[in-house]
C-alpha cells in the first residue's frame, strides 16, 4: 500500500505540474463551502534548491471571519520535510495546498512563536478575486498632504517655497520604532516575508530593521550567491506552483529582494504569497525565480536563504489576499541611482551605482536606507562629522531638483543625509502630477571628521527707521567652531506698500525660519503643478544659509497656496461672509519678504529677531 501511495502521489504531481505550464488552464478549486476537520492535502514548496518537495496537511477547521468581515481562514497542520524541526517557514507564503488533487488555498499565516507547524491557509477564491477585471492602472499616489507651499505677495515670479508639516517624511524611517503588535502575541499572523539584503551594513539593518517588521518583512542580510541562479537563464516553466519567487527592490552594488511562494500559475497569470507585500494596491515590482540554498531552523522564525535568477515578469496587484503578476510582461522601469562619496581626511572615494524601484511609497525609503548603508559602512557613527551634500533628481523631460546642504553634528550625521534626499524624492513622486516621473538620482557627498556647527549670535542693520521702498543691509555675526566669527550680509527690500509703523524682521539658520514659518502660515497650499512644485522644492531652506523673514501685524489669507498679506478689509469681510470660501484660510501675521544669502561651509543654527520703525507708511 506505502508503495501504491506513493506512486499516486507522484502521477497527481505530475499533473498538477502539467496543468501549471503556460498556456494550461490553472487546477479545479476546492470551494471553500466543503472545508471540513480532518481531511487530508498535498502541499508544495521549495525546501532546498530548485526541486519542488510535498508536505502533508491536515486540514483541523475553518476559522470564520478570522481576518476580516468576510475573510474566513482555513486552519491545518503541516507535516514532512524539515517542518517537525522549523516549523512553518518564513518564505513558504503562497505554497499551494490540494485536496483530492483541487487547490484549496496558499499557507499564508503562523502562530509566533509556536512550537507545532500548525498554519493558517487563505481559501485559493479569494486570492483569485485579486486579479483585475479591466487593464491594471500605474501604481501612482494621490497628492501629497504632508506639504504645502508659501509664497510672499510682492516676491519675485515663483518664489515659494516648500513648507514642511510638523510629521512630513513619517513613512521615511531613520530611526528605532516600538517592535510589532503582535510580537509575542498568540494572534494568528501573516507569515513574514524574507527580505534579502546583499551590500548593506549591519548597522543599517539594524536601524531600519523595527520599522521593515512593521511592515511584514523579515530582514536577512547575506549577499548574491556567486554563480547562483541569476547566471542561469530562465525558463517559461520555471515558475510552477511551490516556485520561489523574489521581487526586485534594489538590484547593482546594492540588492534587496522580497521572497514568497507561487500558489498558482495559470497562463501567464500567477498569483503568490496568499497575503498583502506591502497593501499597495496598483504595484510595478519586478520578479523573478529563486533558488533555495538552505533552509535555516529557529526558534524565532524559519527562513530560507535563496539567491534570485534573472527577471521573468511584473507583480501587477499587491491585495489583502495575494500578490498577481504576469510572467513574461516587460521589466517595469527601475530610478538609476549613482551615489559618490569622498573622505579627504582618510584618502578614501567609494562609487556605488544601483537601481531601484520606482513606486511612490517605497522608493524613498529605499534611497533612504541605501543612502544609510554606504554611509556606515566607511564613516564613523560617533563623534563629530560634516557632511557635505549635493543631490540632482533628474526628471523626464529636463527638469530637475538641486539640492545641497551642510549637516554637522556630535553623533549620528550620517542618519540624516538619507531622510534629507528622501524627503524631496517622497514629495515629487506622491505629488499626483502625472508629468512627473524620475529620470535618475545623482548624489555625491563629502564627509570630513569635524564640527562645522555655528551659531548665530548677534544681528544689525544700516538703519533701524525705514520707508515704504527702502534698500537696506542686514549684517548676521555667526560663531563658529573653535571661536572664530564670520559675517554674513542679508539685501533686504521694503515693500512700496507698507502702511505699518513697524515691522519684524526675524534672521535665523534654515530649520529655524521653517520651523516660524510653518506656524505662521496656513497648512492648506498644496502645489497647483508640477512647475511649481518643482521650483519650490528648489528653494526649500537649507542648513547652510542665513535666512531673513520681513513681517507685519497685519492678518492675511492664503488661497491656493499664495499668501495675500494686509489684504483691504473689505475683501476680508467678503471672504469672511462667503461660505464658499472654505479653501481660505487667515493668520494674524502677514510675511511680506523672504531673503536669504548665499551658501556657506556651515550648518547654522539660531534666530534673532529685530524691530524696524516705517516713518511716511501713511498711517
Amino acid at each position: 500500500m506505502t508503495l501504491l501511495r506513493r506512486i499516486a502521489s507522484s502521477l497527481v504531481l505530475v499533473l498538477l505540474i502539467a496543468g501549471s505550464l503556460p498556456g494550461q488552464a490553472g487546477p479545479p478549486i476546492f470551494p471553500l463551502s466543503e472545508v471540513r476537520p480532518g481531511l487530508k492535502g498535498v502541499g508544495r514548496t521549495i525546501f532546498e534548491g530548485d526541486k519542488i518537495d510535498e508536505f502533508q496537511v491536515e486540514i483541523l477547521g475553518v476559522l470564520k471571519n478570522a481576518l476580516a468581515p468576510h475573510r474566513d481562514l482555513i486552519l491545518g497542520r503541516l507535516t514532512g520535510g524539515p517542518l517537525a524541526v522549523t516549523g512553518v517557514i518564513s518564505g513558504m507564503s503562497g505554497s499551494p495546498v490540494y485536496v483530492d488533487g483541487k487547490l484549496l488555498g496558499a499557507v499564508s499565516r503562523a502562530f509566533p512563536l509556536s512550537k507545532g507547524a500548525i498554519a493558517g491557509i487563505t481559501p485559493i477564491e479569494d486570492m483569485l478575486a485579486v486579479k483585475p477585471t479591466s487593464p491594471t492602472a500605474e501604481a501612482r499616489s494621490t497628492p501629497n498632504e504632508d506639504i504645502h507651499i508659501v509664497n510672499v505677495s510682492g516676491g519675485m515670479p515663483d518664489s515659494g517655497r516648500v513648507i514642511l508639516n510638523a510629521d512630513a517624511g513619517r513613512n521615511i524611517p531613520i530611526g528605532a520604532d516600538p517592535a510589532p503588535s503582535g510580537a509575542g502575541s498568540t494572534a494568528l499572523d501573516n507569515l513574514l516575508l524574507p527580505l534579502r539584503f546583499g551590500g548593506f551594513s549591519n548597522e543599517a539593518v539594524n536601524l531600519f530593521a523595527p520599522q521593515l517588521r512593521r511592515l511584514g518583512l523579515d530582514p536577512i542580510q547575506g549577499g548574491v550567491i556567486a554563480g547562483g541562479a541569476e547566471d542561469t537563464p530562465p525558463s517559461p516553466t520555471d515558475l510552477q506552483p511551490g516556485s520561489m519567487i523574489s521581487l526586485l527592490l534594489v538590484k547593482g552594488d546594492f540588492n534587496l529582494t522580497i521572497d514568497c511562494t507561487v500558489t498558482m500559475r495559470d497562463g501567464n497569470n500567477l498569483y503568490a504569497c496568499g497575503h498583502q507585500v506591502l497593501a499597495e494596491g496598483p504595484a510595478q515590482f519586478p520578479f523573478a525565480p529563486a533558488h533555495v540554498v538552505v533552509t535555516v531552523p529557529s526558534i524565532a522564525s524559519s527562513f530560507k536563504v535563496d539567491s534570485p535568477g534573472a527577471v521573468m515578469g511584473t507583480i501587477r496587484q499587491d491585495r489583502f489576499d495575494a500578490i498577481y503578476g504576469l510572467v513574461g510582461e516587460k521589466t517595469p522601469p527601475m530610478i538609476p541611482v549613482h551615489l559618490h562619496l569622498e573622505s579627504p581626511n582618510l584618502n578614501r572615494k567609494a562609487d556605488y551605482n544601483f537601481e531601484m524601484v520606482d513606486e511612490p511609497f517605497l522608493s524613498p525609503i529605499l534611497l533612504n536606507l541605501v543612502t544609510t548603508s554606504a554611509l556606515s559602512a566607511t564613516e564613523r557613527a560617533m563623534g563629530t562629522s560634516t557632511l557635505n551634500l549635493k543631490a540632482r533628481i533628474s526628471l523626464v523631460g529636463g527638469k530637475s531638483v538641486n539640492l545641497e546642504d551642510v549637516l554637522s553634528g556630535e553623533s549620528g550625521t550620517i542618519n540624516l543625509v538619507g531622510a534629507r534626499v528622501a524627503a524631496p524624492l517622497s514629495m515629487l513622486m506622491s505629488s499626483g502630477f502625472a508629468d512627473l516621473q524620475v529620470q535618475d538620482i545623482d548624489l555625491r557627498l563629502e564627509s570630513l571628521d569635524e564640527k562645522r556647527g555655528a551659531t548665530l549670535e548677534s544681528v544689525w542693520t544700516t538703519k533701524s527707521e525705514v520707508r515704504p521702498g527702502d534698500h537696506l543691509e542686514v549684517s548676521a555675526l555667526i560663531r563658529l567652531p573653535g571661536g572664530a566669527t564670520l559675517t554674513e550680509k542679508i539685501p533686504v527690500n521694503v515693500p512700496e506698500g507698507i502702511t505699518d509703523k513697524m515691522l519684524q524682521l526675524v534672521v535665523g539658520g534654515g530649520s529655524s525660519i521653517n520651523a516660524l514659518e510653518f506656524r505662521l502660515t496656513a497648512l492648506n497650499g498644496t502645489a497647483r503643478d508640477s512647475r511649481q512644485l518643482v521650483t519650490a522644492l528648489n528653494r526649500m531652506r537649507r542648513n547652510n544659509r542665513v535666512y531673513a523673514l520681513l513681517l507685519t501685524p497685519q492678518r492675511s489669507f492664503m488661497m491656493q497656496g499664495d499668501e495675500y498679506p494686509s489684504p483691504p478689509p473689505s475683501l476680508l469681510q467678503t471672504f469672511v461672509a462667503d461660505p464658499a470660501s472654505s479653501n481660505v484660510t487667515f493668520s494674524g501675521t502677514s510675511v511680506v519678504g523672504d531673503f536669504e544669502t548665499n551658501p556657506t561651509l556651515y550648518a547654522i543654527n539660531g534666530q534673532k529677531m529685530l524691530i524696524l520703525k516705517v516713518a511716511g507708511s501713511g498711517m
